[in-house]
This record gives C-alpha cells, sequence and structure tokens, in this order.
C-alpha cells in the first residue's frame, strides 16, 4: 500500500443515540457503517414493519438511511461534524421489504463551508434502486468531532476524528 492510500475497510464508530446509527436507541436502526476507500457503506435488512405501501419500504426510510451515509462521508472528508442543508431523491426502483441492501456516500466536492455529496440505495444484485444527492454545512461551532460526537466506540486514528485541529 502506498503511503497515500487509504485502508481498504475500516468500521466507523458508533454513537450512542443517534436514530440511524446509535447503539442506545433502542427504537433506531442500530446500523453499522464503514469507510470503503472512499466511500461509506452499510448494509440494511429491510424488515416487514419498513412497510410503506404494499410490501415496499417507506421513503422515507430510504432517505434516512441515505442521509446518514451522506453525512459521514462530509464527517470524513472534512473531519468536521457535518448537518444536512439540501437532500435531493430519486426513487428508480421499489425497494420490497424483508431485502438486504448496500447504502453507499460519498463526497463529490469539499471545502471549509459546504460539502456535495451523493448516495445510492443499491439490491443485491448492483442496480441502483434511489439515488441521492445533498449538501452538508460542517459545524464551524463543534468542539471537534470526538467530543462533539457521542461516540460509543473508540475512534479509529485512521479516521482523523480525534481533537480539534486549525481548519
Amino acid at each position: 500500500m502506498s503511503g497515500n492510500s487509504l485502508p481498504l475497510q475500516v468500521w466507523l464508530p458508533r454513537t450512542r443515540g443517534c436514530y440511524v446509527c446509535g447503539i442506545e436507541n433502542s427504537a433506531g436502526f442500530r446500523l453499522r457503517l464503514r469507510r470503503e476507500g472512499d466511500v461509506v457503506v452499510a448494509e440494511y435488512d429491510a424488515p416487514a414493519v419498513a412497510n410503506g405501501y404494499r410490501g415496499m419500504v417507506h421513503g422515507g426510510i430510504a432517505m434516512t438511511l441515505l442521509d446518514e451515509a451522506m453525512t459521514w462521508a462530509a464527517i470524513l472528508a472534512t473531519r468536521s461534524v457535518c448537518v444536512a442543508a439540501e437532500m435531493s431523491t430519486r426513487f428508480r426502483h421499489p425497494m420490497p421489504v424483508d431485502a438486504r441492501y448496500r447504502i453507499e456516500g460519498r463526497v463529490l466536492q469539499a471545502d471549509r463551508r459546504l460539502v456535495l455529496t451523493q448516495g445510492h440505495v443499491l439490491d443485491a444484485g448492483g442496480r441502483q434502486l434511489v439515488t441521492a444527492s445533498g449538501k452538508y454545512v460542517p459545524r464551524r461551532d463543534a468542539a471537534g468531532t470526538e467530543k462533539e460526537i457521542e461516540f460509543a466506540d473508540p475512534v479509529p486514528p485512521e479516521l482523523g476524528l480525534g481533537p480539534a485541529r486549525h481548519r
């Protein structure tokens, strides 16, 4: 691996209370995310209770999963807490319940004030079912990502989310 290469896969730290990745939020998804190169990835097994209409995953669930992956991509790109400013979603094909999906989020462009992202929900065959784009804003008032987010797991040092640095 060259000096500029990123590890192929790094598990992202889980939080305590987040609705999507929080391990102590009994009402949430408890999703486990990882970084694969420059993409944030998760698998989601859609239970029957995710039903929105006639055996299809509710669109709001798909959007929530995409937002989480794109938010994490923005956090990793800026090494700062980021919040959604805008999100656009296109539902290309239905997402049946009782199936496994791959959720992906990546950064297209980032600077100190705005991060542009892209996300996908893929079926087992790799077909894009839902696509999204998002605009995320780094929080300049945050004390540092590791202090600002209530992580339940140790933060892998290669993620660079430690104490705040001059940005």
